[in-house]
């Protein structure tokens, strides 16, 4: 007499199989992801930059007011506010108005900027104080962001170098 066997399934041995391939796999991927976050994270950081600046101008223009981003290197971090003291300086001072503080994230560091006083501001028109730029740095790689803003159109442009 003969026994049919019509079993339908997987073994034991085949599953442990699979977690081990599945498991190799992962242990190999694993090194390079934690090389890509924080460069994810830079490029994030430029871009939400870039966002606040444009941010500024809208609101300069929709407001009809002096908007503006102080830049502070030592602290890492800038300042979006409304530019409410001495308006013909374009700096900022003690009495403005902050309507954002951003500190960036410890790997990140704003490596120069070249605006007068560390501070751009946006006019009602959209024009700008003056030309110049930020260079935002990554501190585990020789990434560099130039955030640019062009006087004459209030224009923000964002490179990598």
């Amino acid at each position: 007499m003969r026994i049919k066997n019509n079993s339908k399934g997987i073994t034991l041995i085949e599953l442990v199989i699979a977690v081990v391939v599945v498991g190799l796999v992962a242990a190999m991927a694993i090194p390079r992801f934690e090389k890509v976050v924080p460069r994810l994270e830079f490029k994030s950081a430029s871009r939400d930059m870039v966002s606040d600046l444009r941010w500024a101008r809208s609101l300069a223009i929709a407001q009809r007011t002096q908007i503006g981003l102080y830049f502070n290197s030592e602290q890492r971090r800038y300042l979006l506010f409304k530019d409410l003291v001495d308006l013909p300086a374009f700096t900022y001072e003690s009495g403005d108005s902050v309507l954002k503080t951003v500190i960036l994230d410890q790997n990140l560091s704003i490596a120069s900027c070249t605006f007068s006083n560390y501070t751009i501001i946006f006019k009602p028109d959209g024009s700008a104080s003056g030309t110049g730029g930020v260079v935002v740095g990554y501190s585990q790689g020789t990434d560099l962001a130039n955030v640019g803003v062009l006087a004459s159109t209030g224009r923000v442009k964002l490179t990598y170098q």
